[in-house]
């Protein structure tokens, strides 16, 4: 039942005596005097409950409740569960201090069974409420609040709150995640809640509305120079961040784009404000990424055509490798390959082309290999065929121990010199002897089926 609650009553021997029972029950006591006090003190401090005595000189219990709710209503607070107090035994005090919000009533003198049992109950019941939303309100992932949570609140803080509202989007996450797989995705995302954890403040409210998309609402934030600054330091960071979590191999650039709209200049309706972020995101992933745009009322006056030069091919061109410069086989997910596979066996059946399909299948030499040993040598494994093939051939990893690659351009004469290349550079490695590694080859070409086994049809002829 641990935890913190403020006992508030001008009568010092009152105080004594509620301060003794939670002490000796291991419940943290703070003893104010004052409503004007309490209001104070709670600028600083959130306790877990308050005892409020009603009968008090200055300002009494019911009024330092009401100043308690509309103070935690302007500081965007939970509300602190109160109990109130009294040695009243006016039924129009009880009805009234409940119709108020209060969680509980209690009378004095204080019955110690009945004052602990009291306190035990609202704090069980406050800490299931609390897992409760945070459950329905808040990404499991990132720590931030849901889409419908973050959308919800700041319907209600753009009315009456100055700011900038960003949307950010991590530029090529699908990438990631066809490439290295979902979790390593999910790090990515990990990594990058808490890049904006550093680069934000506590009053700023964040959060995750898409996979791989944030909204953050900069309270009281002005000014460009401000979200350029901030725009710099997340690319900056990402960048290392991605370099520690997947090294040297990524063959694209990753980064953020990020939209700005303020408030008010640019209204106080929130979906038109996310709109109008929107619009200026949509400006940045346009004309290159990683960068950001604040939105402007040309955005949505002028309707953009591309019009033709002769730098355009070069320029979406460029757009579309985002500076791709693996120099390795492609490794890459299921769902990325099973768009280049398909492809590549229409291009083949289409224009008379040749490809090999190779399924390499590894076990432990030893039964005493733990998983994780496993992991890490199939990773290793992964690593060398990548390496060793051309830039032209791609693989994917199925389930732990398998990968399966796609060779084009190999004809029968090729194949067996391209596995007795691995085999021999395998060979070299030092963790080669802890794995067993059996493979299988199959053509494909124009007059082949999936299997191997020839078919007809007009489809490939050419």
């Amino acid at each position: 039942m641990a935890g913190w609650v403020f006992v508030v009553d001008d009568d010092m021997t009152n105080l004594l005596a509620a301060g003794n029972i939670l002490s000796q029950n291991n419940i943290r006591v703070t003893a104010i005097k004052s409503g004007k006090k309490l209001l104070s003190h709670l600028k600083n401090n959130k306790p877990d409950l308050i005892l409020l005595d009603i009968l008090m000189p200055e300002m009494d219990g019911f009024e330092t409740y009401e100043k308690l709710r509309e103070q935690e209503k302007d500081r965007d607070e939970e509300e602190t569960p109160v109990i109130f107090l009294t040695a009243d035994e006016d039924k129009n005090s009880e009805n009234r201090a409940l119709q108020l919000g209060a969680v509980d009533y209690i009378h004095k003198p204080l019955n110690e069974e009945v004052l602990l049992k009291r306190i035990s109950n609202v704090l069980e019941n406050t800490s299931k409420i609390k897992e409760l939303i945070n459950d329905a309100t808040i990404d499991g992932l990132t720590g931030f609040l849901n889409k419908s949570a973050v959308n919800e609140k700041l319907l209600s803080v753009c009315k009456d709150t100055d700011g900038a509202l960003m949307i950010l989007d991590i530029d090529n996450f699908k990438k990631v995640n066809d490439l290295y797989g979902h979790d390593k995705g999910d790090l990515v995302l990990k990594a990058f809640s808490d890049i904006i954890k550093t680069n934000t403040r506590e009053q700023d409210i964040i959060g995750r509305i898409g996979g791989d998309e944030f909204v953050i609402f900069l309270k009281n934030f002005k000014g460009e120079n401000g979200i350029s600054s901030l725009n710099d330091r997340i690319n900056q960071q990402l960048a290392v961040k991605m370099h520690e979590l997947v090294g040297d191999t990524l063959p694209f650039n990753t980064g953020v784009s990020i939209g700005v709209s303020f408030i008010p200049n640019d209204g106080r309706d929130y979906d038109l404000l996310f709109r109008k972020a929107d619009t200026a995101l949509y400006q940045v992933k346009q004309h290159g990424k990683h960068g950001y745009n604040i939105f402007s009322d040309s955005m949505e006056q002028v309707i953009e055509y591309d019009v033709a030069s002769k730098d355009e091919i070069e320029r979406i061109s460029n757009l579309l490798k985002e500076n791709e410069t693996y120099n390795s086989a492609l490794w890459i997910g299921q769902d990325a390959f099973s768009h280049i596979y398909r492809y590549m066996l229409l291009y083949i059946r289409s224009y008379n082309g040749t490809a090999y399909k190779v399924l390499f299948n590894a076990t432990p030499v030893s039964s005493d290999m733990t998983k994780v040993e496993f992991t890490e040598c199939m990773k290793k494994f992964g690593t060398f065929l990548s390496n060793s093939l051309r830039k032209s051939d791609v693989m994917m990893q199925n389930g732990i121990n398998e990968f399966f690659l796609f060779l084009p351009d190999i004809d029968e004469q090729y194949i067996d010199s391209v596995i007795g290349r691995l085999i021999t550079s395998w060979q070299k490695l030092d963790f080669s002897s802890k794995i067993n590694v059996s493979y299988e080859t199959e053509i494909i070409s124009s007059d082949c089926e999936n299997d191997g086994k020839r078919r007809s049809g007009d489809f490939s002829k050419k």
